[in-house]
């Protein structure tokens, strides 16, 4: 199992890497020898995709805040003048 750096981990991969363990660990092909490592490695992606979520969560509403704040400063219809 080659070990990527998180850096070039995506969370899609990350997703797929852990449902790939998950299966082989449920339907018992997963060598005793390596379960060990197979359930670190699912830890450290359960982590990663937990960061991701979490950062992808504060982008988010750090743009719906500012598209708020710019919605609430744009002047309503009433303040604009007529031609």
């Amino acid at each position: 199992m080659a070990a990527k750096k998180k850096s070039d981990l995506t969370y899609s991969q990350a997703a797929e890497e852990l449902e790939t363990i998950l299966d082989e660990i449920e339907s018992g092909t997963a060598d005793v020898d390596v379960l060990g490592e197979k359930v670190e490695r699912a830890s450290t992606l359960i982590r990663f995709c937990r960061q991701t979520l979490s950062g992808t969560e504060l982008r988010v509403r750090k743009v719906v805040e500012d598209l708020n704040t710019v919605a609430s400063e744009a002047p309503s219809e009433a303040e604009e003048p007529e031609d």
